[in-house]
């Protein structure tokens, strides 16, 4: 009786600070935006109330091994979390949600159509941030076919998780519980990882922390749990990761460089399309050491296909720095990190990219160089 009390009194709560955000959103947003706001608290609802405790189905008969088998996974990644890496899992992943399909938000990204910086929302609490994530693909398509038409470069990309910043108590989801644990251990880091420091309105600084101390913790936790050659996997994948991000971005200031000619917009329309072939025409000559990225050259050239790059890689060479500053310390790594949060952005991105270049190594270095146009 006790702990269903408990469930109640904190499902309550969870009501509560809905209820606010969705009061504070009519107050301050248009009408389109409070449908946003709508459908974000209605997801969020859904989730939180199909909520199942984890021990319990640890416990119960009536748990699938193989379901059972992952949960005692992600127990064991919690303790790690906290023990190895100064992560504060509190409550957070202590139960278990099923999600019908692979992803459980579509997150909508976008930039002008003849501008790489990206499109910026405000939302309130956490402030701007570069994407607009909807519970169900229908909104996110068609609210990406709206900018679209506002012209804007939208694209659409499923997300398996998300954290609610220490609002409410993450659950394990279906769209990821059956990952390898090395995969499984990355998204939980990284998510926690959010929780432990968060930066309102930079999103770039933001990811590329979460996605350092997922990195480093997975291998952290490979050493502990798993193989050396797990850990030259996980860090080749990486590695194509890391090549093909920094091939993108240098394309990128191509890009941008062309836009800020003052050519009329049917002549940036027509240098925009070759850009983009001679761009993947590049890829396709060096394929072999940029790995298998076809995903990026689907459908017709689009801005907004940089934005979740730039935001989960362009700085995490920066936090690689500042952790081997901290002497790799995780404690004085997250005092290091929350200091230079406090900095404006301008300066804490560039003392990201300033330490990350004297970080790096020949071997990091990747001259892929392919003719482009002269503008």
């Amino acid at each position: 009786m006790g702990s269903t009390r408990r469930r109640v009194c904190r499902f309550e709560e969870v009501l509560v600070r809905l209820s606010f955000l969705t009061v504070l959103a009519t107050c301050v947003c248009a009408c389109n935006t409070v449908e946003f706001y709508r459908q974000a608290v209605s997801g969020q609802v859904s989730i939180l109330a199909r909520r199942e405790s984890i021990p319990t189905l640890i416990a119960s008969p009536d748990t699938a091994p193989e379901l059972r088998a992952r949960l005692e996974s992600v127990r064991r990644i919690l303790v790690f979390a906290r023990e190895r890496l100064g992560l504060e899992p509190g409550d957070r992943y202590m139960s278990y949600v099923r999600i019908r399909g692979e992803y459980v938000v579509w997150n909508v990204f976008a930039a002008p159509e003849f501008s790489t910086q990206p499109t910026q929302w405000c939302y309130p609490v956490i402030g701007c941030a570069s994407y607009r994530g909807y519970f169900d693909r229908g909104n996110a398509v068609r609210y990406a076919a709206r900018l679209a038409a506002e012209r804007q470069d939208a694209v659409v990309g499923g997300v398996a998780a998300y954290s609610t910043l220490g609002w409410f108590d993450d659950p394990v989801m279906s769209t990821f519980i059956d990952w390898s644990d090395a995969e499984l251990a990355g998204l939980i880091f990284h998510e926690l990882a959010h929780a432990r420091v968060f930066i309102a309105g930079d999103t770039s600084f933001n990811e590329a922390f979460a996605n350092f101390v997922e990195r480093r913790g997975v291998v952290e936790w490979l050493r502990a749990n798993g193989t050396d050659a797990q850990i030259e996997e996980a860090t080749e994948r990486w590695r194509h990761e890391d090549r093909f991000s920094k091939f993108l971005l240098a394309w990128r200031d191509e890009l941008q460089r062309l836009y800020d000619h003052p050519y009329n917009d049917d002549a940036l329309r027509m240098l925009k399309f070759d850009l983009f072939a001679s761009l993947e025409q590049c890829y396709r000559t060096h394929r072999d050491r940029l790995g298998d990225q076809d995903w990026f050259f689907h459908g017709s050239p689009n801005n907004g296909r940089f934005v979740p790059l730039a935001a989960y890689n362009e700085l995490i060479g920066g936090f690689k720095a500042v952790f081997v500053a901290s002497g790799s310390d995780w404690p004085a790594f997250y005092a290091r990190v929350r200091a230079l949060g406090k900095r404006p952005i301008d300066e804490r991105t560039a003392e990201l990219k300033r330490v990350a270049g004297e970080q790096a190594s020949d071997s990091e270095a990747v001259p892929i160089e392919c003719e482009a146009l002269t503008f």
